[in-house]
């Protein structure tokens, strides 16, 4: 009876918060650009093609921050299953084969994949070597996936300070040359000197259009994209915090004592339990210190 008394494991939400955030984030800057349509539209118009490179960065980048969103909140959903399984494990309702039949053989899933990797370190008797290294792991392949975002992020600030040199040069010259056709033949007529000014106004208002268009186009698509990043960020955080949780509390007590009845000819030395013992207790700390930020 004390064996189904296991508390069950609230499952992590992280991946599927953040990618409503993320939704909910875009349907406000839809609204928004309805509600400013024309004043949008005629800044966009004074330069389409840096302006439509800018927007096609910004799409290109949403798109991938979504794609990526769900992917961890897919990844959750596989560990919020492993943990399941690991649980029915502890209360016995699965043996132990049928347990790594199930986490092992995830068909190149990454959860499946990470957990095999983990499972060979235990195996080998390396966990308190090589868990940490291989955990601190998760945290480098999210950077890795994040660095695209965080480049598209200073690829747009870029492009909108390219379209802001742009247009003061082509104001600069446009004002060259307004000064330079200016008449100061006295018998010149006044209103055809007006109607030339304003001619020559157009080129250096248009400089100052496209300077203006760019940075608010550049500026705005690098901070909405920023905060989609930041999104991805807090999601994978939770992702890699719940697989830690599940190793170091679920799947090395699980693995562990196996290792020790196989391996024989091999004792554990009390170095070796102690490096393990500080290497459980710091990711348990880190786990703490992530739960109780969430809560």
């Amino acid at each position: 009876m004390a064996a189904t008394s296991l508390p069950e494991r609230r499952p992590a939400r992280g991946a599927g918060r953040y990618l409503l955030r993320s939704l909910i984030f875009l349907a406000a800057l839809v609204a928004l650009a309805a509600v400013f349509q024309r004043p949008l539209t005629a800044a966009f118009l004074t330069n389409p093609y840096l302006n439509g490179t800018i927007a096609a960065a910004f799409l290109f980048g949403v798109l991938y921050t979504l794609k990526a969103l769900q992917e961890a909140l897919r990844d959750t959903r596989a560990a919020d299953q492993a943990a399941g399984v690991v649980l029915k494990a502890r209360r016995h309702e699965l043996s132990l084969k049928q347990v790594n039949d199930t986490l092992l053989d995830g068909g190149g899933r990454p959860v499946s994949d990470f957990l095999h990797k983990v499972y060979r370190v235990i195996s080998h008797g390396d966990a308190a070597a090589t868990l940490p290294y291989l955990l601190d792991s998760l945290a480098t392949r999210g950077d890795d996936r994040r660095a695209l975002v965080r480049y598209l992020v200073g690829a747009l600030v870029l492009l909108g300070l390219i379209g802001t040199f742009y247009g003061l040069l082509l104001t600069i010259a446009g004002v060259r040359d307004v000064i330079a056709g200016l008449s100061t033949d006295r018998a010149a007529d006044t209103m055809a000197l007006i109607a030339s000014f304003k001619e020559r106004l157009a080129a250096p208002l248009g400089g100052m259009g496209t300077s203006f268009s760019a940075s608010l186009f550049g500026l705005m698509g690098a901070l909405a994209l920023g905060f989609m990043e930041l999104q991805l960020f807090h999601a994978q955080n939770d992702h890699h915090a719940q697989l830690e949780a599940l190793v170091v509390s679920d799947l090395v007590p699980l693995w562990q004592p196996v290792v020790t009845v196989t391996a024989q000819t091999e004792t554990i030395s009390p170095r070796h339990l102690a490096a393990l013992l500080q290497a459980t207790t710091d990711r348990l700390e880190r786990v703490a210190a992530t739960t109780e930020y969430l809560a």
